[in-house]
């Protein structure tokens, strides 16, 4: 199995498309996962939770672990205008296809921002790259309350715990070998058999030699 590249933002980087237009700035603290997408020289294509694209290579770090909170998924957005719907966009412009109108009471979650037209004077030209009800695209700062981005506490994934020794049951093949009963009877008749002849020889009483030299000589 591959082993994960990962790769460190120390600061906000720009995720790019292919084309090397810009698609958000990810907040700094936070990782990137490798893909194996094609990517242009001095760039290096990337996964940032859902979304893809591509980043230069001098801007992030590549690491040699996992890192527990990789990326971060818990920053909300909501609408904040006036009671009036939010346009999410294409792109962010004024001019970019609207891909949804949301409601006053709508939320979701915030990628991070983006530098593009200022709708309004004065309030900048901020937009933030979020998604609402399975839709991605881009919302006026003005338009939206943006919660902060919270710190990335960096802590890499423990190693996996060592798998239990296999215990190998016993098979015909492998089992210990036994004597079978009727083996084992055979062999302590064979050893007792030898006693009878033994005790026979050990207590047998002597000739009486005496005697029969007196009845020669009678």
């Amino acid at each position: 199995m591959t082993a994960l590249t990962f790769f460190f933002m120390p600061a906000q980087t720009t995720l790019y498309t292919a084309e090397l237009d810009a698609i958000v700035e990810l907040p700094a603290g936070y990782f990137l996962l490798q893909n194996s997408q094609i990517s242009p020289d001095g760039y290096i294509s990337v996964t940032y939770d859902d979304i893809s694209g591509f980043v230069k290579a001098t801007d992030v770090q590549a690491v040699d672990y996992t890192p527990v909170t990789k990326y971060e998924t818990t920053v909300k957005f909501k609408c904040d205008n006036d009671g009036q719907p939010v346009n999410l966009r294409a792109a962010p412009h004024r001019s970019a296809e609207i891909a949804a109108v949301l409601s006053p009471t709508d939320v979701g979650h915030s990628y991070g921002s983006i530098v593009g037209d200022a709708l309004i004077a004065g309030a900048g030209d901020k937009w933030y790259y979020v998604s609402s009800g399975g839709v991605r695209g881009y919302c006026y700062s003005a338009h939206v309350s943006v919660e902060a981005t919270p710190p990335n506490i960096i802590e890499k994934e423990p190693d996996p715990e060592p798998s239990d020794p296999t215990i190998t049951e016993p098979t015909p093949d492998n089992e210990p070998k036994t004597m079978s009963n009727v083996t084992a009877v055979i062999f302590i008749v064979a050893l007792c058999i030898p006693v009878p002849f033994i005790m026979f020889y050990l207590f047998k009483k002597p000739k009486n030699t005496d005697r029969d030299d007196t009845d020669g000589r009678l």
